[in-house]
């Protein structure tokens, strides 16, 4: 009997220490898990934060040219519209000076219209 309570006291407490390291493992390897994720968390926030730097940086380099150019066609639409604004001054200085010959000449005219009809009025017309 007394081997049957020794072999069963054995069997016990094989069976508790087994236990005890299966809740062991278990919680080594839920913490391990834990540990990897947070490792791998930060493993992807730090490629996370090395991708839009570089894409960032890659942006500013590519704009930066642009922003010169547009700032160089800035200026040039700048001498352009001033160069039209000139051209559109001389233009209408020279439209005005015609406006005003014309208006010279239609009273002129006018003037050698009544002159003609004052002579056809005294002489007649002519014949032809």
């Amino acid at each position: 009997m007394f081997s049957w309570i020794t072999h069963n006291l054995t069997v016990f407490f094989g069976s508790i220490v087994t236990l005890a390291g299966v809740i062991a493992g278990l919680i080594h390897s839920s913490k391990a898990d834990a540990n990897s994720a947070v490792r791998e968390r930060t493993d992807l926030e730090k490629f996370i934060l090395k991708t839009v730097k570089d894409d960032n940086e890659d942006l500013r380099k590519r704009y930066d040219g642009l922003a010169s150019k547009f700032d160089e066609m800035d200026k040039d639409y700048d001498k352009f519209k001033d160069y039209h604004d000139q051209i559109v001054k001389k233009l209408q200085e020279q439209i005005d000076l015609k406006e005003e010959e014309n208006r010279n000449l239609r009273q002129k005219n006018a003037a050698l219209k009544k002159e003609n009809a004052a002579y056809r009025a005294r002489y007649g017309k002519l014949e032809e």
